[in-house]
């Protein structure tokens, strides 16, 4: 037998073993994947971590307080009732009298004080002023001797107060309040395709992960071979020492990339989970979307959608009415103001408390109070010009911010386009490159090309799944973003919502 004949045998040999080593890892690898425990889609994701991910809950419990905050200002639009009084408060004393001559003798005093009433008040939104009823009742005992009891009473007190070119906080609250409500409501829909896109993000990122380390196992089985025919070769004498070593380091690069590809793995996987609110001793794998929807979106149709349903236009007008309120607000303070306050009611006293409500008296009461800042070095003109000043430059900021945020919609919009047509392009590479190594690797199991180009094929297969892998990311991340933008659903052709379960 001749050595050439020998060296045939030896390719043909470590050929069959390399064509089935390949065979049991693909099975091996299959089975592996088979005994996961839970299998996960990208939608399928995405709605568990919106049921279960704690910034799902942080958001829902947001909205939450944005709603009673809203209930609480709406209260205050509303009657009230309120009890009020004094429990018996007693004193004992000494005290300067005056008497009818002129001097004055220190007497001792020992007495107690108590009352209760209940009034109904309700706050005037257009004026800013208050109508109180109230109804109440007051004792005072006198300890000198016999002990000696005054009842008053009030069956109805009407009282009415108005501030005089002062400012209404009340009015700007009712322009204020719902419209925070209203974007908080907004941001509730926000916060979760926020998380959509977060979860986006996790999940092709342990995607990623998770075919590195695919490609790392598959490497080292198929190095190994590689490394073990290089032997037989060099043993013939049919390549030279240089290829071995090059096999060898191959096979070493191989095992190293295995390792941190397996730390990665695991380090994507928790942080998965986590993001989820999945158990961590849960078994999860996630599988490579089926494909990439092809959506046309129209850049103009998507900026006035933004505009009108993105919390950040709302905000622009809560920082603008809030510049105002604070204008207003310095004008009002740095001028006259007045407070006019009107009382009308009934009361009665008497040492008897069966005979208090018996024929009561008319009580009335006025009283104008006023304020004129006259001089102050200057400060209140000094408070309206910053007002004034801080007004504008609010103007100016969301001008500049709503320009900045039209150009990102219209930025997000033309990338997304771009996007599906990358995918393609991608798969048609990973296609071809896979091919390539599979004609590559056949060739050089017959000695038709030499170990360098083996690895290059080798390398560029890898590169190109994982720059499929990337391409589905960029295209599924940038969907997920313009949701949030527009919070409209292109694929449904509809309004995103998202029931919080108030």
């Amino acid at each position: 037998m001749t050595l050439y004949t020998h060296y045939d045998m030896n390719k043909k040999f470590f050929g069959f073993a390399l064509v089935l080593a390949l065979v049991v890892l693909q099975a091996n690898t299959s089975e592996l994947f088979a005994q996961q425990s839970q299998m996960l889609t990208l939608e399928q994701s995405i709605e568990i971590a919106k049921q279960n991910s704690p910034q799902s809950r942080a958001a829902r419990f947001a909205l939450i307080s944005a709603k009673w905050q809203y209930k609480s200002f709406r209260a205050d639009l509303l009657p009230s009732l309120e009890l009020s009084g004094d429990a018996p408060n007693y004193s004992r004393a000494i005290t300067p009298n005056r008497q009818d001559d002129g001097t004055t003798v220190f007497s001792p005093e020992r007495q107690s004080e108590a009352s209760s009433s209940l009034s109904l008040n309700q706050n005037i939104l257009p004026t800013g002023g208050v109508l109180s009823l109230e109804s109440g009742v007051s004792r005072l005992g006198i300890f000198e001797g016999e002990n000696s009891y005054f009842w008053q009473s009030r069956p109805l007190v009407a009282t009415f107060s108005q501030p005089l070119f002062q400012f209404n906080n009340l009015k700007w609250r009712n322009r204020i309040e719902p419209l925070r409500y209203k974007i908080a409501k907004k941001q509730y829909v926000e916060d979760m395709e926020d998380l959509s896109f977060t979860v986006t993000q996790s999940f092709f990122d342990f995607l990623l992960a998770k075919i590195n380390v695919e490609v790392s196992e598959f490497n080292v089985t198929v190095n190994d071979s590689i490394y073990n025919i290089s032997q037989g070769r060099f043993q013939v004498g049919s390549i030279a020492e240089n290829d071995l070593l090059q096999s060898e380091l191959q096979l070493r690069n191989a095992e190293t990339s295995l390792t941190t590809a397996r730390l990665n793995f695991q380090r994507a996987e928790e942080r998965f989970k986590a993001l989820l609110g999945i158990d961590n001793s849960i078994d999860v794998e996630v599988l490579v979307p089926e494909e990439a929807p092809k959506l046309n979106v129209d850049v103009n149709k998507a900026l006035e959608l933004a505009r009108e349903n993105n919390s950040t236009a709302l905000q622009f007008e809560l920082s603008e009415i809030q510049a105002d309120q604070s204008f207003a607000q310095a004008k009002k303070n740095a001028g006259f103001s007045a407070t006019i306050r009107a009382s009308y009611g009934l009361n009665q006293t008497s040492t008897d408390f069966s005979e208090l409500y018996e024929d009561p008296q008319n009580r009335q009461f006025f009283n104008l109070g006023f304020q004129i800042p006259i001089f102050n070095w200057g400060k209140n003109q000094a408070q309206i010009k910053a007002a004034r000043n801080q007004q504008a430059s609010t103007a100016n900021t969301i001008a500049y911010q709503k320009l900045q945020f039209d150009l990102d919609v219209r930025s997000t919009v033309r990338e997304f386009t771009q996007l599906r047509g990358q995918v393609e392009l991608a798969e048609v590479s990973d296609n071809i490159a896979d091919r390539r190594y599979d004609v590559a690797k056949n060739r050089y199991l017959i000695g038709k090309i030499d170990i360098t180009n083996l690895f290059i094929a080798q390398n560029e297969k890898d590169s190109a799944r994982r720059s499929y892998i990337q391409a589905l990311r960029n295209y599924w991340t940038g969907y997920y973003n313009l949701r949030r933008l527009t919070l409209f659903d292109f694929e449904e052709n509809q309004l995103i919502e998202h029931n919080s379960d108030l």
